[in-house]
């Protein structure tokens, strides 16, 4: 045995002694005092950096998940400059329009109206061209007027007038003043007929209105001032039916 190696000769000795342990010893014995020897020999030995305790890897649950799919679903904010924002809202507001005010009579009432209370008549006539009125100190006028008669015939005419329709007992006319009264006064003036009666003891009742627009409503006849209304009387002249014509001989 002296020519074989060493290794070798360990290893017949080592394996003399086993088999030595397993005839004399019992078998749980030779079990007990074998493992160690063959697990130091035979197995691979752990490096000696090893000796950490090991880490427990991560579970699913504990990693961050990116939210891809809401991120993608979710729009970026749009920045919207202050100018477009004005605009946008001058856009979506509705334009509110004033209510307008309806025609009203004034405060102030106080102007010149220059009308003969009273015109002589002929005991006989129908009809009746008045005398020219005069009004100053006003700019739109409303003139509501009745007769106990007929009717009153007018001529409209001037830039802005508005009037009821006329050839009847109640009428009115409206617009500045001095194209109202151009119509008041046009041609020969305003006609009073009386159909059934003559004229004599018949009366034209005017009322003299200063309004803040044109507008012929009845209701604005009653807001003037008292001061301004007149009444026009048709007095017959000196005369009666029975009144003889006799001829002048000229010398």
């Amino acid at each position: 045995m002296s020519g074989l190696p060493k290794s070798k000769a360990k290893k017949a000795i080592l394996g003399l002694g086993v088999l030595a342990i397993f005839a004399v010893a019992p078998h749980s014995l030779a079990e007990d005092l074998l493992n160690p020897l063959i697990g130091s020999v035979g197995a691979p030995q752990d490096p000696a950096s090893d000796t950490s305790t090991p880490v427990d890897a991560p579970t699913p649950k504990d990693l961050p998940v990116k939210n891809s799919l809401s991120s993608a679903a979710t729009p970026e904010p749009v920045v919207i400059s202050n100018q477009i924002q004005t605009q946008l809202v001058e856009s979506v507001t509705p334009t509110i329009s004033p209510t307008p005010v309806p025609a009203h009579a004034l405060e102030d009432q106080v102007f010149q109206v220059m009308v003969p209370s009273q015109i002589g008549v002929d005991p006989r006539a129908h009809s009746i061209f008045l005398p020219r009125l005069q009004v100053g100190g006003v700019d739109t006028l409303l003139v509501c007027g009745s007769v106990n008669a007929t009717g009153v015939y007018f001529t409209k005419s001037g830039t802005g007038v508005v009037s009821t329709e006329f050839g009847l007992p109640v009428f009115r006319i409206a617009g500045p003043a001095q194209s109202v009264m151009a119509s008041l006064n046009g041609n020969m003036g305003m006609q009073v007929i009386s159909a059934a009666k003559s004229l004599s003891g018949s009366a034209i009742f005017l009322t003299f209105v200063a309004i803040s627009k044109v507008s012929i409503e009845s209701a604005l006849c009653a807001q003037g001032s008292s001061s301004n209304n007149r009444t026009i009387s048709f007095r017959a002249l000196g005369m009666n039916l029975n009144m003889v014509k006799d001829t002048v001989r000229l010398k």
